[in-house]
């Protein structure tokens, strides 16, 4: 399903610019509501550690490249899956 054209997917492997801009636009939505299209999104997990990480860059003790930086000197980066859509969802099998 990953590598298919069936469903949107979007992988983030580390880290990066990217998917700080992609955490901070769906975490500042003013609805709630994701701010992309993907069906499924994979990757970093932004847990209560990286959180804190988030909100000092929001608020602007930090720049982007120091949150960044700090991210990369924690310890144990774990992935999760987003299954955004009911297409999504509807792949996923019981093991």
């Amino acid at each position: 399903v990953m590598d298919s054209n069936e469903l949107k997917v979007k992988i983030f492997k580390e880290y990066s610019k990217e998917w700080a801009e992609f955490v901070f636009a769906n975490r500042n939505s003013e609805t709630g509501d994701s701010v992309h299209d993907y069906d499924i999104v994979y990757g970093p997990i932004a847990n209560d550690r990286v959180g804190v990480q988030v909100l000092r860059y929001i608020e602007h003790f930090i720049t982007l490249e120091q949150f960044l930086e700090n991210l990369r000197y924690m310890k144990g980066i774990t992935f999760q899956y987003f299954f955004g859509t009911k297409a999504a969802v509807e792949k996923l099998k019981k093991l």
